[in-house]
């Protein structure tokens, strides 16, 4: 069964490395796994979203992910949930459950925002896109909650000088006041936070002049509701936007109770769908993610396969 599933993986990669939302990359993904779906006794219905769900008879199980991916991506993120969720499916021929396939997961997540009905018990399996399960030398880990996050920007004002003739004394450079709140943002973070300084805006841009202007965006997380408010005060910035973290289910922790227990720092389409549970599978060279070298192991997605199985057979019975 693994065989297969890494077979499916490398053909939806094959479609195109990056499947942007509602592209036809991502189009051809949905038709893929709709065959597929079909393949395993599932009847195909799609919401007013685009979601394409495969269903057997009263569905008030779901499990799945997602089929679009960012620019740079590798084979396993949002893929490998929606193909264990099938092989799951194609397991349990008798049992009432629906596989689905959300849109747009990488910018929104739109699809999973804009579900038309709630479930039971909503299931997702994901890469860990992190390292904490290869260094613990774990295979899988049970989700416990997505991190809370706030995201803004702040702007820093200098003067446009000539980079030659302006004394060094005598400038007000917004780039060095930026540059000192950056490495400030890094240290703001610890204690289960973190803080990330990734994008600059600098005007005028230009390698002869002293920059009038710089722009940073700002993005703080934490799985305590309390420690994000209090990271966001000590960075010191207006978030445009704050979401507190969101517990998950224990689906997956009554198959494996003795498994390791993470926070996922990254958002998910479990953090819009009710009831919802989440499996992370081991991810390897590192824990990249968002890369082609993004790697699990055939052993590890055939234990999360059979996890998946046997977390959905105990919730359709």
């Amino acid at each position: 069964m693994t065989g297969r599933a890494l077979e499916r993986l490398e053909a939806v990669y094959a479609i195109a490395q990056h499947r942007a939302a509602y592209s036809p990359e991502e189009d051809a993904a949905h038709e893929l796994a709709a065959g597929w779906m079909r393949d395993a006794g599932l009847e195909i219905t799609r919401d007013g979203a685009g979601n394409l769900f495969g269903s057997r008879g009263e569905a008030r199980v779901w499990a799945g992910s997602h089929l679009d991916s960012v620019p740079t991506a590798g084979r396993f993120d949002g893929a490998l949930g929606v193909v264990a969720a099938i092989e799951a499916a194609d397991r349990l021929r008798d049992r009432p459950l629906a596989v689905v396939a959300f849109r747009a997961e990488e910018t929104g997540p739109l699809g999973s925002m804009r579900i038309e009905s709630t479930p039971d018990a909503y299931l997702e399996v994901h890469i860990e896109q992190g390292p904490v399960l290869e260094r613990l030398g774990e295979p899988l880990g049970v989700v416990t909650a997505i991190g809370g996050q706030a995201r803004g920007s702040k702007v820093f004002e200098g003067r446009a000088d000539h980079a030659g003739t302006t004394p060094m004394a005598m400038r007000s450079d917004a780039l060095v006041d930026a540059a000192r709140f950056i490495l400030h943002v890094h240290d703001s973070a610890g204690d289960d936070t973190v803080a990330t300084v990734g994008a600059i805006e600098v005007e005028p841009n230009a390698g002869n002049v002293v920059p009038a202007r710089v722009t940073v965006a700002i993005d703080a997380r934490s799985a305590d509701p309390d420690r994000l408010r209090k990271l966001v005060a000590d960075i010191g910035f207006e978030p445009r936007w704050i979401r507190d973290p969101t517990p998950m289910g224990d689906a997956f922790a009554a198959v494996l109770p003795e498994a390791p227990r993470l926070v996922s720092g990254a958002g998910h389409d479990a953090m819009f769908v009710p009831n919802a549970s989440m499996l992370f599978v081991r991810s390897l060279n590192g824990g990249v993610s968002h890369h082609p070298d993004e790697l699990s192991s055939e052993e590890d997605i055939e234990l999360a396969i059979g996890v998946l199985t046997a977390a959905l057979d105990r919730l359709t019975r």
